[in-house]
């Protein structure tokens, strides 16, 4: 049976090199194609990197990509209705903006706890990113009591307070990813393996639309991979 290796950090921006490697196993092929892209170290963000597309005998235009990071805000506020409101940016673009609601509104403190996928197709190279929590003042409509806070896949924030919110704290939790090309194989069976450097973040197998001697279209995406627990 063919075995596949995906190395997690070919879309992700670390300090160092990443790594895609495909083995085929079976007793009459034993070619190993392996990519190697070094990459610059960018201020500690998970953004996507041109796709790095591999073959061999087995496989053939196989792109691995991360499609979202995901992360977790805790902690308390005391707001009208409980309502907050958040925006994510790089620099002084808006990557996305949306609003949750605390356990309890003002002015008791309620609990905030809240889950936040962002988009890496939305991200660009270079830039950090971060989240800004705030008010939306009843009279003027101005974003008031804001707080920002760095979003980065490498450590969780330190905690934050102010007259609206205390104890917030952002982790990362989690990142999608996915897989796509071709592969030529007995019954389309393959195994994979997600790595991030020597960590094993999954492994399973998955089948191609078409068996051998035909190709066959290989798509298999991993939700809630938590590489950062």
């Amino acid at each position: 049976m063919n075995k596949l290796v995906i190395g997690t950090v070919v879309t992700s921006v670390i300090a160092g090199a990443s790594l895609i490697g495909l083995m085929t196993t079976s007793v009459n092929d034993r070619s190993i194609v392996q990519a190697k892209d070094n990459v610059n170290q960018i201020t500690q963000q998970h953004v996507k990197q041109p796709e790095t597309s591999i073959s061999n005998d087995s496989f053939r235009n196989i792109e691995a990509a991360k499609q979202s990071l995901v992360f977790e805000i805790k902690g308390e506020a005391s707001l009208f209705e409980g309502t907050y409101h958040f925006t994510i940016k790089q620099g002084d673009k808006i990557i996305m903006t949306d609003f949750g609601t605390a356990s309890l509104g003002g002015p008791e403190w309620g609990k905030v706890n809240q889950t936040i996928i962002v988009p890496v197709n939305k991200l660009s190279l270079d830039i950090p990113l971060h989240i800004e929590l705030y008010e939306i003042d009843q009279e003027s409509g101005e974003q008031v009591r804001k707080v920002i806070m760095p979003l980065t896949m490498y450590a969780s924030s330190k905690n934050v307070d102010n007259e609206s919110f205390r104890n917030l704290m952002i982790t990362p939790v989690s990142v999608d990813y996915s897989l796509k090309g071709e592969a030529r194989l007995l019954e389309g069976t393959y195994n994979y393996t997600l790595k991030h450097g020597e960590k094993v973040l999954a492994a399973g197998f998955g089948t191609a639309s078409i068996g051998a001697p035909d190709w066959g279209k290989v798509q298999y995406d991993w939700n809630r991979v938590g590489e950062h627990n």
